[in-house]
């Protein structure tokens, strides 16, 4: 690229070092996202090709920008440096069109991306190190370099027509790998969901009710699948479990009450101890509302809400029960008020109107029966 080896350096070596050091991160990022493996999910196949193409367009152009200013602003100069700037701008329109062909046809394409910028940098920090001139004359370099440059930025047209040749053979390959990866996936969802069959089949009445959190949960959900059938039949075999009484208050105490929906089926006595773990449990979620609202994560805060519309049918059982939970309940509505304001639950809107509705059934069951 000079004629008769490159004049003195315009910048520092310092700022040569940095900018080789983010050329390295550039190139990285760059060869990561070119030689990704393709989706194997086909619903998602296409969206992800478009975005590898654009990420790997733009840090092709990111790098390529940092290169020219290694390169140019450190020792080539005069009539060479417009044959640089040349050379530079169809590299780097060889490196991203080398790099699409290669995340469509994954051939041999690659090369191209994966030589230039090594080949570019390290020339560019042998024109600043004039050490290395005596041992690598200038004539020798700019020939090797220069030559490999145009090499490869003439390389992606043969390429491409290579590997648009023996594309088929590959994408054969890939579907195969695709198909192999997703029967190993639907193998492996079948064998868990046998595994908790061959689990739930086990309970029985010496069991402890922990165990049927899974399936006592609403909705009772396996993989993608609603069993309200399962639900039910875990509803009836956990009444049958002899700890339960017991293990409801561990269970309450442990912070499980968003999984005991189905508390007031399950057969057990609304003991003082069962009313006291409930009713703190209650106020715990209160407060989560609080903490939650105020961290400004309201979408937890109103989850946390929605979790406490649906204790509505084990409170009233409780209630029922003469279950003291006053305090409990007044902790609730004042939380949940408190996120309603300002003007977030308008009558008119359904999920206000919901939530005002939920406010008004807390004060009616605070009232005295």
């Amino acid at each position: 690229m000079t004629s008769s080896g490159p004049s003195r350096p315009r910048t520092g070596l310092t700022g040569a070092w940095l900018l080789l050091g983010l050329a390295c991160v550039l190139y990285l990022v760059m060869m990561g996202i070119i030689s990704a493996p393709a989706s194997t999910d086909p619903n998602t196949h296409k969206i992800d090709e478009a975005i590898g193409e654009v990420l790997g367009f733009f840090f092709t152009l990111m790098l390529w920008i940092v290169l020219a200013i290694l390169l140019l602003a450190g020792g080539v100069a005069g009539q060479m440096q417009i044959v640089a700037k040349i050379l530079l701008l169809l590299s780097g329109v060889a490196a991203i069109c080398a790099g699409v062909l290669y995340q469509r046809y994954a051939g041999w394409a690659i090369v191209v991306p994966a030589s230039l910028p090594p080949l570019i940098a390290l020339y560019a920090m042998w024109a600043r190190l004039a050490a290395l001139h005596a041992a690598l004359p200038a004539r020798v370099i700019n020939v090797a370099v220069g030559g490999a440059i145009v090499i490869l930025t003439a390389a992606p047209l043969p390429l491409s027509v290579i590997d648009a040749a023996t594309y088929p053979v590959r994408q054969r390959q890939q579907e195969a790998e695709r198909a192999a990866v997703l029967a190993a996936l639907d193998l492996q969802e079948a064998q868990s969901r046998e595994r908790d069959i061959a689990r739930f089949q086990a309970l029985n009445a010496d069991s402890a009710l922990g165990d049927f959190l899974g399936d006592l949960s609403f909705p009772a959900l396996i993989g993608s699948f609603s069993l309200p059938a399962r639900h039910e039949e875990a509803l009836a075999k956990a009444r049958q479990v002899k700890s339960r009484q017991s293990d409801v208050v561990a269970l309450l105490e442990g912070g499980k009450i968003e999984r005991l929906e189905d508390l007031w089926r399950l057969d057990i006595e609304a003991t003082p101890a069962v009313c006291k773990v409930y009713g703190d449990a209650l106020r715990q979620d209160a407060e989560n509302v609080w903490k939650y609202s105020h961290q400004q994560r309201d979408d937890y805060a109103w989850a946390v809400r929605d979790a406490l519309e649906r204790q509505l049918p084990n409170t009233k059982w409780l209630v029922r029960e003469q279950c003291d939970l006053g305090a409990a309940l007044a902790a609730v509505e004042t939380r949940v008020r408190e996120l309603c304001e300002p003007n977030r639950c308008p009558d008119t809107n359904y999920d206000g109107h919901r939530t005002l509705a939920f406010l008004d059934i807390l004060a009616a069951l605070r009232r005295p029966h």
